[in-house]
């Protein structure tokens, strides 16, 4: 009796090992794991994607420190406004 409480004691400390061993932080994951490609990127040569006026200035706006956080308070419009000039 007193040997299966030891085996299974060691046995639960194995696995408890194996777990921390297999644990690995999200960023080195990410670093591992590729993303998959697209799968209509035959037609993307075809007929290239263009962005949008507004999306190429919700971007800018993006890159700007101080402009991204006021779009967070405000709203994207009244921050590209403040910082840019006309949407």
């Amino acid at each position: 009796m007193k040997t299966l409480i030891v085996l299974s004691l060691l046995g639960m400390m194995a696995c408890c090992l194996a777990l921390e061993e297999v644990m690995i932080s999200r960023s080195s994951a990410n670093a591992v794991v590729k993303r998959h490609r697209r799968s209509y990127d035959y037609f993307e040569r075809l007929f290239p994607r263009v962005k949008s006026p507004l999306e190429m200035k919700m971007e800018q706006c993006e890159e700007y420190r101080p402009c991204d956080q006021l779009s967070e308070w405000v709203g994207f419009h009244q921050a590209y406004r403040r910082y840019f000039g006309p949407v």
